[in-house]
């Protein structure tokens, strides 16, 4: 079984991931901090409460993945290196 792993594509896809959580991060600030709606204030209130707190979770969901990806691409060029490296040495014996 032969497996091959782009490594290119795994760099886009952290780098993918990490954009994705620093923009979603950004957006908070543009949050309002008080919403009039009459009498529906308080159910406004609540579902935009839940809807960042949703957003946070997301952030750091993709922060995780981006960081996850990034340890896996980095284990693979790891092992790639060493393989190579006994592939080598077996053909110099």
């Amino acid at each position: 079984m032969t497996r091959h792993v782009d490594m290119q594509a795994l760099d886009a896809i952290a780098s993918s991931l990490g954009s994705a959580s620093q923009d979603l991060d950004g957006v908070g600030t543009t949050v309002p901090s008080g919403v009039d709606a009459g009498d529906a204030t308080a159910a406004v209130l609540g579902i935009l409460s839940r809807l960042v707190q949703d957003a946070g979770q997301m952030v750091v969901g993709l922060a995780a993945a981006s960081d996850a990806v990034t340890d896996a691409n980095a284990k693979y060029r790891t092992q790639d290196a060493e393989m190579a490296d006994d592939l080598i040495k077996s053909w110099t014996e």
